[in-house]
């Protein structure tokens, strides 16, 4: 969930130096008869999203002073609203200093001011959740709409003769295991928590000025074997914020006795060392890889021949490792396959009994 924590962080950075607000919190409610979710998060910043369209829409704090919190606010289109764009005010009804407020009366206004109608909230009690961590700004109970409201298909599918099912949503597709599979339980609560974390991050890239027609999100199967499961991951090439496009592809490897992840460099000697970075020591194996990379020069970042590596998974061929390396304009990046033969010097015990299940 990087796109979204990398939102996340950028908010938060924003707002937490802003001045508390007497009604921060979330909130959910009614515009009229349209229901709606709402995070105050701060003096500075709110925003809010109708449940019928899971769209999110920013307030922009009106007549603030040091000596009174904001009770106008106007709305605005993305990150980035300008006054030519906005789409409507609040304002809250009277709120008494110091006293815990549970239930929020406002009126929206049309920009051209001839509409007005009542805003009726309620507030919504903390919630936590494993995946949005209680610092983030708006928490888990202003995202569950989000996470539990998305329409979804279904569809049976096989893949080299193994059967599964692929469930797609309007933020990403994914697949679960038939129960016949001894770790069905565990991986198929793994891709339905991939899709809850998938709608929070199209929320937030919508939100901030993406278009829907350029995300894409998901996982598949890549290498199944009886005893284990490599999926790739991926996020199509989209702009979120208004400056660089972003995309990327991942690789997990799972125990399907057990439906959980296998951290893959256990399989490898000297296991993360060989992971590369800036305080990595150059293993090795990290040697062997940085000769075998087919990249140019001016793909990547001049000056730096440092690339971090990926978790390996076991392919048909060979071990695959991704190499990667981030900067500022683009993700410069290769993918190697070092044959079984080539790598037995490198592997564990338990690696060399991986790749005996792959052969």
């Amino acid at each position: 969930m990087k796109l979204l924590c990398t939102l996340f962080l950028l908010f938060f950075g924003i707002t937490a130096q802003a001045k508390n607000l007497q009604y921060a919190g979330v909130w959910k409610g009614s515009i009229g008869d349209n229901k709606l979710m709402v995070c105050f998060t701060s003096s500075t910043f709110a925003e809010f999203y109708y449940l019928r369209n899971l769209r999110g829409i920013l307030l922009d704090p009106l007549d603030m002073t040091p000596q009174k919190d904001t009770t106008r606010w106007k709305e605005t289109n993305g990150l980035y609203g300008d006054d030519e764009k906005i789409s409507g005010f609040w304002e809250v009804a009277s709120i008494k200093p110091g006293v815990a407020v549970k239930n929020l009366d406002l009126t929206w206004t049309s920009p051209d001011g001839k509409k007005q109608i009542p805003v009726k909230l309620s507030k919504v009690p903390v919630m936590t959740s494993p995946r949005i961590p209680e610092s983030d700004i708006c928490g888990a109970n202003y995202y569950k709409p989000l996470e539990d409201d998305l329409p979804h298909t279904s569809k049976d599918l096989k893949f080299e003769g193994r059967e599964y099912r692929s469930i797609s949503t309007p933020a990403a597709t994914v697949f679960e295991l038939p129960a016949s599979v001894p770790g069905s339980k565990n991986f198929n609560n793994y891709a339905r928590n991939f899709l809850k974390d998938a709608a929070d991050e199209f929320y937030a890239c919508l939100r901030n000025g993406g278009k829907e027609s350029d995300w894409g999100r998901g996982f598949e199967p890549l290498i199944w074997t009886d005893s284990k499961l490599v999926i790739k991951d991926w996020l199509s090439n989209v702009v979120c914020d208004g400056s660089h496009g972003m995309a990327s592809d991942g690789y997990e490897t799972f125990d399907l006795r057990t439906g959980k992840i296998i951290y893959t460099w256990t399989w490898i000697k000297q296991g993360d060392k060989n992971s590369g970075g800036e305080n990595k020591q150059k293993t090795p194996l990290y040697v062997l890889l940085e000769k075998r990379k087919n990249l140019e020069l001016e793909q990547c970042l001049k000056d730096s021949d440092t690339f971090e590596i990926d978790s390996p998974y076991a392919g048909k061929n060979g071990m695959v490792f991704r190499l990667s390396q981030i900067y500022p304009m683009a993700l410069c990046e290769d993918t190697i396959t070092v044959p079984y033969k080539q790598m037995v010097p490198f592997l564990t015990p338990a690696g060399k009994a991986a790749v005996a299940e792959f052969l």
